[in-house]
């Protein structure tokens, strides 16, 4: 899927999301911030300078710069 196409579906399904809070379980919650982490570095990967890639990358893979 392209990451423009899965950046609308994510924020179609955030906006539904905080619509209906009330009735997520714990593990609707956790698919979303996953799938919002996922779409926002690759965004970020996608949109950054060189030099801030490498942070992105350290981000994702949880280690220190």
């Amino acid at each position: 899927m392209h990451l423009h196409q899965r950046g609308i579906d994510l924020l179609v399904n955030v906006q539904d999301a905080a619509d209906h809070v009330d009735s997520l379980t714990r593990e609707d919650i956790r698919q979303i911030l996953d799938e919002t982490s996922v779409v926002l570095g690759r965004l970020l990967e996608r949109d950054s300078p060189a030099a801030s890639r490498s942070i992105l990358q350290n981000l994702r893979t949880n280690k220190p710069y």
